[in-house]
């Protein structure tokens, strides 16, 4: 009887632990919070030395500059830049969630070649950030071995739009190389091992399976950016920056600055046609100030800092909030005489009640 017993509980543990590694084999990252679209990023490298016109045309990027901030790279910086065979570029990629998991938008696609295999797609022409079973399963492919010249397939990156912990994240997928820990993986991030073991539903290192891609959360920096605006959430990492509101914003994440988001306007000409300029981004509350500003108050120094955007307005904010209970000389000049005014009017009433009694 208790052999038995160690036995089934020696099968529920090696069944345990198959469901997790093929989980992590498929390349699945949960993605089941509230959020069901987000940008994230994808570490991608080739065997063979390649520009950033070929990265921004295999991954369907609209524009350049979006490689150009992920990466944090001068704005003049050419399509025909090279890059080195095993270098690797952040690609910001448009993900959606659905039935807890998140992959690739539809943009991305690829063109069977010859000599092609799902195979070699997913692991030389996008790196390993995918498995020829997942583009399989997603394009409903009867037979992975029989594909022909022509054929257009969905490329489904994995991705994340989940909080960890409650805070925003920017969620990478980081192809393992062989050799790597979880320690040294986490280290080089600036996250922890016990972080990327929990994501991954992994266990340790001996789960750690090389040339597959690991959910790896990158902090973000905060912002005023309100739920209701057209790039909510808009998620950055430390050392990127990326341009919003039709370009006419640009808005950069650096931990030095108390890892809050700094937005100023572009100077580029708006990429919306509905936009013949870039509107006017003065502050909320404040009208003579303008988006970048800083004054003083009562409470300390202000900005005008960036709260998102519509079709036609750019939506600005002064930050920290003041609260109006913040000390002397808080709060605004009516609310301070109104309650001066009710204190004087019971002082009269007391008097007038005492002189009734006498």
């Amino acid at each position: 009887m208790e052999t038995s017993r160690f036995t089934l509980l020696g099968l529920l543990v090696s069944f345990s632990f198959f469901l997790t590694l093929s989980a992590q084999m498929t390349g699945n990252f949960n993605c089941s919070g509230s959020t069901t679209t987000c940008q994230s990023l994808v570490g991608y490298s080739s065997k063979n030395a390649t520009t950033l016109r070929n990265i921004q045309t295999l991954f369907a990027v609209k524009n350049l500059r979006s490689i150009l901030g992920a990466n944090n790279l001068p704005l003049n910086t050419s399509r025909d830049q090279r890059v080195n065979p095993n270098q690797v570029i952040r690609v910001p990629i448009h993900c959606s969630c659905s039935n807890g998991t998140g992959v690739s938008n539809r943009d991305i696609e690829y063109t069977i070649k010859k000599d092609d295999t799902l195979s070699f797609v997913a692991t030389e022409v996008f790196g390993g950030l995918v498995t020829f079973q997942k583009i399989s399963e997603v394009n409903k492919i009867p037979n992975p071995d029989k594909i022909e010249i022509g054929q257009k397939f969905w490329i489904p990156l994995p991705c994340s739009c989940d909080k960890l912990n409650g805070e925003d994240v920017v969620h990478y997928a980081h192809v393992v190389k062989l050799g790597s820990s979880l320690a040294e993986i986490a280290a080089q991030f600036g996250t922890d091992n016990t972080t990327l073991a929990q994501l991954n539903g992994i266990i340790g290192d001996s789960q750690l399976l090389a040339d597959n891609p690991l959910n790896v959360p990158l902090k973000a920096c905060s912002s005023s950016v309100r739920n209701d605006s057209l790039d909510a959430p808009l998620l950055l990492s430390n050392n990127s920056y990326a341009f919003t509101a039709n370009t006419c914003i640009k808005c950069s994440c650096d931990a030095l600055k108390n890892w809050t988001l700094s937005c100023e306007p572009s100077q580029i000409r708006p990429s919306n046609s509905t936009w013949p300029t870039c509107p006017p981004s003065r502050c909320e509350g404040a009208e003579s100030l303008f988006l970048g500003n800083t004054t003083s108050s009562s409470c300390g120094p202000r900005s005008c800092t960036y709260a998102g955007y519509s079709n036609q307005t750019i939506f600005t904010t002064l930050s920290p909030t003041c609260p109006d209970s913040a000390g002397p000389g808080s709060g605004n000049y009516a609310s301070t005489f109104r309650s001066s005014f009710n204190f004087v009017m019971v002082l009269i009433q007391c008097a007038l009640l005492c002189l009734c009694l006498l």
